[in-house]
């Protein structure tokens, strides 16, 4: 018996192995490498599109003649900037509620293994995306680059739960551990939010560009919606994150309830 809880001990070893290097490669230092790259470039990829879609917007009026198209063209920038200006005070509303709202787990085991699995993930969709490119789909491509980047950045703070505010706590409850596990993945878009604004802009000025080499019309509204999209969604995900924590509030209002 015990040459096989040596064996097991070795294999289990050699998993141990790779789980610590799958840890090194989303270490905190390159989470924030990767926020501070998508913050340098997110004025830069506002003021192109805002470019973009003036210019894209007069080139496909020219060629289509939809009436519509020339106000988008002429007021779509200032709508994107005017919209932007709303977006700005919610990156650090997002930031707020991150610091605000603690959560606790009764052990990590169950973040280690969503971590891992999130990176099995991010594995397949970056497969598909590169299968995808061959076979010439566009906006599949896109999606999942776009998903594989969010399921590897959430390995991150999977693995780093301090990042979401996550506090380890043996005397959290099973109902308290069940609210953590549902509202983690939520904790991650609002910690991501600049990333996954910045990358929906930019993804929605490369379909801007290729409706302008296609001329296909599903790239032109394709790319307006990424790029609306993006800007809009620290507003988005501030209100669905304080609308669904108020319902995490109200069960963890009885559960205490419960421990009196």
């Amino acid at each position: 018996m015990n040459y096989f809880d040596k064996a097991l001990k070795k294999i289990f070893n050699v998993f141990n192995n790779f789980i610590n290097f799958l840890k090194k490669i989303t270490r905190i230092e390159i989470i924030k490498k990767i926020e501070k790259f998508t913050e340098n470039i997110f004025s830069s990829a506002l003021i192109i599109s805002c470019i973009t879609v003036f210019i894209i917007g007069l080139v496909f009026y020219g060629k289509t003649q939809i009436g519509w198209v020339l106000p988008l063209a002429i007021f779509g920038p200032l709508i994107v900037l005017f919209l932007a200006f709303l977006a700005n005070d919610f990156h650090g509303a997002c930031l707020d509620l991150i610091q605000a709202n603690v959560t606790t787990l009764s052990n990590n085991a169950i973040l280690r293994f969503f971590a891992i699995i999130s990176l099995i993930f991010a594995f397949f969709t970056s497969i598909a995306a590169i299968i995808s490119i061959f076979n010439e789909s566009l906006t599949a491509t896109l999606w999942l680059i776009l998903t594989s980047l969010f399921l590897f950045i959430s390995a991150g703070t999977l693995f780093n739960p301090s990042l979401l505010n996550v506090i380890i706590n043996k005397k959290s409850s099973a109902g308290e551990d069940l609210i953590a596990i549902f509202s983690i993945n939520l904790k991650s878009l609002v910690f991501f939010e600049k990333i996954i604004s910045t990358i929906l802009i930019v993804l929605g000025n490369l379909l801007l560009i290729s409706n302008l080499l296609t001329q296909k019309l599903m790239f032109f509204f394709s790319g307006l919606g990424f790029l609306f999209s993006g800007i809009s969604f620290p507003i988005i995900i501030y209100f669905t994150f304080t609308i669904l924590w108020f319902l995490n509030s109200i069960f963890l209002s009885i559960l205490s309830l419960g421990k009196k």
